[in-house]
């Protein structure tokens, strides 16, 4: 099928640009933004991605303030127009390329909207191509790249409106079957002048699959990110860390020891809009049902301390720590 994106000097293959590389129903182009304060008060993380082979798009808000978790989630079906990223009330445009995005973003029903423009902070990271297989199943064939930044605008959540917002952004393209996924660490870390962005996918039983990523000052020095070990110390009873261990071994041999500590979390679970901590049946449901966690963590790296976010994939459960698999 032809679309208006045929109209421009950008084909790679004979075929229309509305066939896709796979015909893998998981093939999926997609951004993620996490969002947070520079004090340690909320989290948000957004973003939207198009499967163009189950010919539909979808968008969403997480969020985590004071106690309060808030779930949204939008979907559209695709027409053609993947150049067009809205679902719903969630609407996001590439301002400047690789350097900066408009997100007009709203959750009527909880109170949370915002409208903010990334600016990069530090250069893009590119990291390298993943591809993994699992008993005759193509788990994940994509690429990827972060980029830290900051955030002009505003965002309201839990009645209150903040500025002078950073956070991650991450870009992807590729397949990634999310229900076949062992088990994944991505550090987004935000320091005074440098940020990082380590990614560490493994098996259940702890074998390294991908491990990639950089330590990236905003005066455009990278010093990547050669081996990432972890410890982690796990809430009672479940299966999120309170305090994540981390040490980093750089390309000139340096092992760099990062500590992340647990502020709030981001329960990536179905079917919860919204919901506190003080609710133990909810708290026990989110906790169970969970796939993944994004955690707001203080960043602790020798004398320098930061913010930011732990992404943890917990699907295929991991061994080590007696995660179970999620179904």
């Amino acid at each position: 099928m032809v679309s208006r994106f045929d109209e421009f000097l950008i084909h790679q293959t004979e075929q229309t640009l509305a066939s896709v590389a796979s015909e893998h129903p998981e093939w999926q182009d997609r951004f993620y933004f996490n969002i947070h304060d520079r004090h340690g008060e909320f989290a948000l993380i957004t973003g939207l991605g198009a499967f163009p082979n189950r010919k539909m798009s979808q968008a969403y808000i997480f969020a985590a303030d004071a106690g309060q978790h808030y779930g949204y989630l939008q979907v559209r079906p695709l027409n053609n127009d993947r150049e067009v990223m809205t679902a719903g009330t969630l609407s996001f445009n590439v301002i400047e390329p690789l350097k900066s995005w408009a997100l007009d973003i709203e959750d009527e029903a909880s109170g949370v909207s915002g409208s903010l423009v990334f600016k990069e902070r530090c250069p893009l990271y590119r990291f390298s191509p993943i591809e993994w297989q699992n008993n005759g199943h193509q788990v994940v064939k994509q690429m990827h790249y972060t980029q830290a930044g900051v955030y002009e605008g505003s965002l309201t959540i839990g009645g209150r409106t903040f500025t002078e917002l950073i956070g991650m952004r991450d870009r992807s393209w590729g397949i990634r079957d999310m229900a076949r996924v062992p088990f994944w660490v991505w550090i987004s870390a935000q320091f005074e002048s440098f940020c990082i962005s380590a990614w560490l996918w493994e098996t259940p039983d702890g074998e390294v699959i991908h491990a990639d990523g950089a330590l990236i000052r905003e005066s455009g020095e990278v010093r990547p990110v050669t081996k990432i070990e972890h410890e982690l110390e796990l809430r009672p009873r479940t299966k999120r860390p309170k305090v994540a261990h981390f040490e980093l071994t750089m390309a000139d041999g340096k092992v760099e020891r990062l500590t992340a500590s647990e502020i709030q979390t981001i329960f990536l679970a179905p079917g919860l809009a919204r919901w506190a901590d003080s609710d133990c049946d909810a708290l026990k449901r989110a906790d169970t049902s969970a796939f993944g966690f994004d955690q707001h963590c203080r960043f602790k790296m020798g004398e320098e301390q930061g913010l930011g976010i732990v992404e943890y994939m917990v699907t295929g459960g991991h061994r080590r720590y007696g995660i179970p698999p999620v179904s």
